[in-house]
């Protein structure tokens, strides 16, 4: 683990322990543009979940803008970018795909899916 420091807009720098598990960059999936987000999740020592980004503006003069959300568990987080709800983005989907690689709770197609099994039904047999 390691400790990282978060620049928020605002708001006194969010101080961790914890690991990097994806870092995006939307103009990866747009291109050039003049203003673009990059996005990095982060899982802590206490087992929570940081989504960070950096909305840069270069238009209308020059500025970042750090925001820093913290969530208690991995479903909550999910559930923030409505992951059941609709498609995903594709800086969405990327920085899941890259934090799957070190937490399987982002495997979005792995073993994480309950299945419910119906009651036994039992027949009686004619005699």
């Amino acid at each position: 683990m390691n400790q990282i420091r978060l620049q928020r807009h605002g708001k006194p720098d969010l101080l961790f322990n914890g690991d990097l598990l994806a870092q995006v960059d939307d103009r990866e999936f747009t291109g050039f543009t003049e203003n673009w987000m990059e996005t990095s999740l982060y899982k802590t020592s206490l087992g929570q979940y940081i989504l960070y980004s950096e909305f840069n503006i270069t238009s209308c003069g020059k500025r970042t803008i750090p925001t820093a959300l913290v969530f208690a568990t991995d479903q909550d987080l999910l559930e923030f970018m409505e992951v059941n709800e609709r498609p995903l983005s594709s800086l969405s989907a990327e920085m899941l795909r890259q934090a799957s690689l070190f937490d399987e709770a982002f495997d979005l197609c792995g073993p994480r899916v309950q299945v419910e099994f119906l009651p036994r039904i039992q027949t009686a047999r004619a005699s």
